[in-house]
């Protein structure tokens, strides 16, 4: 499927140029366009989804530590 998506993506940016070339400002909705798709291409990747979860693992792991800190300093204050 990414293969079609970008060949398809190929098109676009085809005619987004000739756009370019004639000053058309419909230009932009079809960069707009192309931009998004090449994001969600890349967020399929394993690589990205693995960055993802490592991020939010990290985040998580920050929190609980924050909040054992908050306990064992209420601890200490009782």
């Amino acid at each position: 499927m990414s293969d079609d998506v970008e060949e398809i993506l190929e098109d676009i940016r085809k005619v987004r140029n000739d756009l370019v070339a004639q000053s058309n400002p419909h230009f932009q909705d079809l960069t707009n366009i192309i931009y998004k798709w090449e994001t969600k291409l890349v967020q399929r990747t394993p690589e990205y989804k693995l960055k993802r979860f490592r991020e939010r693992e990290q985040k998580e792991r920050e929190v609980l530590e924050e909040i054992s800190r908050k306990a064992r300093e209420e601890d200490e204050d009782i």
